[in-house]
């Protein structure tokens, strides 16, 4: 919900945040899920409602609030709301 709401809310910010924000080994965001699925055995992904993105979905709760906090940071969402958010991550 929150990523499809970032889309929304600027959708080219959106495009550029997601090719910033990956692992060292993996990407967490892609417009095709064959790409996400080709970068470790065992990984998943799911299709951002109302988007062409798809983004890995086996990551622990941590992890997942980091790949959204960094999101955010590149699309210069208020740190504020930053810290909100990932408050419900912890």
């Amino acid at each position: 919900m929150l990523l499809a709401a970032l889309y929304r809310a600027n959708p080219e910010a959106f495009a550029k945040a997601t090719e910033k924000v990956r692992g060292n080994e993996r990407i967490y965001f892609s417009q095709s899920e064959a790409e996400i699925l080709a970068t470790g055995s065992g990984v998943k992904a799911k299709q951002i409602p109302d988007s062409p993105f798809w983004v890995i979905t086996n990551n622990n709760t941590a992890r997942k609030g980091l790949i959204l906090k960094g999101v955010m940071e590149s699309m210069k969402v208020p740190s504020q709301l930053i810290e909100r958010i990932q408050a419900l991550f912890i």
